[in-house]
């Protein structure tokens, strides 16, 4: 039965928007009632038309699998080869295992062995998807589009979005931030101890609290770059610029190609992003990326049900779980995502989830254990330093039974409202109190998870607020004097604009289903001109112009130090150096001070005068402020 065709969804579904942004635009001026009695409006408004009225604007459930596809391949060779490929991967892995276990370091060996393992899982999975097999992994197809995409249109877009997102993380890239960070320098330094010695190959980098995957990408970085705060960035650059095509993955998935783009555009400008893109942590980018692969490949997965897209979603879950702590959340929510999917399947709509869903999960599996498996032997081995920086920043570490339920729910509060209201009060993370999203992101957050709630039935919306609530405990459940805590809880980056997308998505679509059906792409123009030229021209100027200027921004990034150090580096040969214990052996001062004269540390029991030669100058630097 065709739809009606009136205009109604689409005027309807663009007040509720207009509603939700000047709710939020009202919020950030502090008028807290005035926000609060508009966002209902547009709540109310959006569900009325999308919720109840006009449910055949939302996304369809899509058939399990799309097309049917044989559990296994119908020539038996590449039964028996991908088996025996998922054979020679196990035997692959217990000897990298056993070489990780007998030496520590670990070895090159033990690395090609771990590499070779993954390889072969990749492989095998291919091989049981039989090579040839009709291809169902083309954009999913939630109805009949009267004028969908071309590729070449796509990936010409894609490009320009990708190219974007390097522009605005490499504009000003030698100035912007000043300082050198305490752990950016920590990177360099590991980075060229691996350079310089054949025998350093980590697994975890105690020095850095974490897995050292990072630091070997450092490392590779440095290959090319002199050692410098630049050099550990551009890695941040580069896992930050993948999450524009890793975004339209994700929103193709769970929308359509449109939707991608726009999910790319917002990913390519967000000042959040762009701050944690320039910031040289192992923490900063991983897991915001890997989540989105993680989610679009298992997306990807579910409707295709090929063999090769459940091992990859495996493989980006466990380089997620190589990199920066708070990924591990993410693990937490797609198992619960997946024990949802097969319940409602199950239970709700009495369908029988095919084998090759079962077998896919196995491959998820083996694939994430094949890639996290030198980690949970070095886990294995040495839980108190694997663990300690998870204990040391745990919300309840230094309260007492009084106080940590106060805490935590203040925790709560203080994160949930950091997207519209209050954001991260570091400046190294962000405009300190400045809320995450600039505000046509953060009043369309509130529409799309109210969306998403309110299609709880359906396992695919659901996995949105999973993954936020999931992936905000990262925040939660650390300090509380640090709320919110936008670095910890950065699993939340993707889905915040994910769920952004979402209102625009089902509004686009009921104009396209109806009387839009021959003007497609009618709105684009009016989406590009108030929604994302805003969007870029907002976050430009709040990163280029208000953070850059803001003294708290300026002065975290061990900015003293890097003074002090910067000073040291240019010290002239005639001319003698003492700095205080606050300085000497810091790493922003190892790093960049690396080739200057040796310095002289002053005690504080020392006094005037001192000892100085007298044919000689003397550089004192006395003071960390």
């Amino acid at each position: 039965m065709d739809e009606p065709r009136t205009i109604r969804p689409v005027l309807l579904g663009g007040a509720a928007i207009g509603l939700a942004l000047a709710a939020q635009v009202r919020l950030t001026r502090g008028f807290v009632g005035d926000a609060v009695v508009l966002f209902a409006a547009a709540l109310l408004l959006f569900l009325y038309q999308f919720g109840v009225k006009n449910a055949a604007a939302l996304p369809v459930v899509r058939p399990v699998g799309g097309r049917a596809l044989p559990v296994l391949p119908r020539r038996w060779w590449w039964t028996a080869a991908g088996l025996a490929l998922f054979l020679t991967a196990t035997v692959l892995a217990v000897m990298a295992w056993r070489e990780f276990a007998a030496n520590e370091p670990a070895t090159m060996r033990g690395w090609w062995l771990h590499i070779a393992s993954v390889a072969a899982v990749l492989l095998a999975a291919y091989l049981l998807d039989g090579l040839l097999l009709p291809s169902s992994d083309g954009p999913p197809s939630l109805d009949t589009d009267p004028a969908p995409l071309r590729g070449v249109t796509i990936t010409w877009l894609l490009a320009l979005l990708t190219l974007l997102a390097l522009a605005l993380r490499l504009w000003r890239f030698d100035s912007l931030p000043f300082g050198t960070w305490y752990d950016e320098a920590n990177h360099a330094l590991q980075a060229m101890r691996i350079l310089n010695s054949a025998d350093y190959r980590p697994i975890f980098d105690g020095t850095t609290n974490g897995p050292a995957h990072y630091t070997y990408l450092v490392a590779l970085a440095l290959r090319f770059m002199e050692p410098s705060a630049q050099a550990v960035r551009a890695v941040s650059v580069f896992l930050g610029v993948l999450t524009v095509p890793a975004g339209y993955l994700l929103g193709r998935e769970l929308f359509d190609a449109r939707s991608g783009l726009v999910l790319a555009a917002l990913l390519a400008v967000s000042s959040w992003s762009i701050t944690f893109s320039r910031l040289g942590m192992f923490a900063t980018m991983s897991t915001p990326l890997f989540a989105l692969l993680t989610a679009g490949f298992l997306l990807l997965a579910l409707r295709t049900l090929r063999y090769t897209a459940f091992a990859w979603t495996g493989v980006w879950l466990g380089l997620g779980l190589n990199f920066y702590t708070s990924f591990r959340l993410f693990v937490f929510v797609v198992g619960l995502f997946l024990a949802y999917y097969i319940i409602v399947h199950w239970l709700w709509r009495r369908e029988r989830l095919p084998a090759r869903f079962w077998i896919g999960l196995v491959i998820v599996g083996l694939a994430a254990l094949a890639v996290v498996a030198p980690l949970l032997l070095f886990a294995q081995k040495h839980p108190d330093l694997f663990w300690a920086r998870v204990q040391d920043t745990f919300i309840f570490a230094d309260k007492t039974p009084a106080q940590r339920w106060p805490a935590l729910w203040e925790n709560v509060r203080k994160h949930v409202l950091m997207f519209n209201w209050r954001g991260d009060p570091n400046g190294r993370h962000n405009l300190p109190g400045a809320p995450m999203l600039d505000p046509i992101a953060a009043g369309l957050l509130v529409l799309g998870l109210g969306l998403a709630l309110w299609r709880w039935r359906d396992p695919i919306w659901m996995l949105l607020p999973l993954w936020l609530g999931g992936a905000l405990m990262g925040g939660i459940l650390s300090l509380d004097f640090e709320a919110p805590q936008s670095l910890r809880a950065n699993g939340t980056m993707p889905v915040v604009y994910v769920l952004a997308v979402a209102p625009v998505f089902v509004t686009w679509r009921a104009w396209r289903l109806r009387d839009g059906r021959y003007f497609p792409n009618a709105l684009a123009v009016p989406l590009i001109g108030l929604l994302l030229v805003p969007a870029l021209v907002l976050n430009v100027q709040r990163y280029f112009d208000r953070q850059a200027h803001d003294f708290a921004a300026w002065a975290a990034h061990s900015t003293a130090e890097t003074i002090a150090a910067e000073l040291l580096a240019d010290l002239e040969p005639a001319t003698d150096a003492y700095v205080i214990s606050f300085f000497q052996h810091h790493p922003t001062v190892d790093l960049i001070a690396r080739n200057a004269p040796p310095y002289r540390r002053l005690e504080t029991t020392d006094h005037l005068p001192l000892p100085f030669d007298p044919t000689r100058g003397a550089l004192l630097i006395l003071d960390g402020e």
